[in-house]
């Protein structure tokens, strides 16, 4: 109706600094594989609706893996829509979440958890006539320690 497309919404409006320290965070806009270069550095790194958004898939696995810390997590949640896939004159590589899966595996990682066909509700009005639900990929997986630590 006019009134739902007309209707208030509210969301916390934090300011991240005003957030008690619990820990290193970050989020910052730029190209992804510039920006973090510092090898065995994050603990965890959680990615919502990302790793598609990559010209090349696989040099985003391959910067995850190298930035995380041994023993570090990697979590992930999102389908592979490949925002690259229908532009003329973009390089996308558009692999399927087997492929994925088998590159995150000889990367190193070790698969915690993987489940397939998570349902994922995306930018909707519950009271709209058009609904738009991704079937998601959840991925916890591991950075090892290296054999000869203790």
């Amino acid at each position: 109706t006019k009134q739902d497309q007309l209707s208030a919404i509210h969301f916390p409006d934090v300011n991240p600094s005003d957030l008690p320290y619990y820990g290193l965070f970050s989020v910052a806009a730029g190209d992804f594989l510039e920006i973090y270069s510092v090898e065995d550095y994050w603990d965890c790194i959680a990615c919502s609706y990302f790793i598609d958004t990559a010209h090349n898939i696989i040099s985003y696995l391959e910067k995850i893996y190298e930035i995380l810390k041994p023993g570090g997590l990697w979590i992930n949640f999102g389908p592979l829509l490949y925002h690259f896939a229908d532009i003329p004159h973009e390089l996308s590589l558009e692999l399927s979440w087997e492929d994925v899966r088998s590159i995150v595996l000889k990367l190193g990682f070790e698969i915690l958890k993987e489940e397939h066909n998570c349902p994922s509700p995306y930018i909707q009005n519950p009271n709209s006539m058009m609904h738009l639900n991704y079937q998601c990929v959840f991925l916890v997986a591991r950075k090892p320690f290296p054999l000869n630590s203790t």
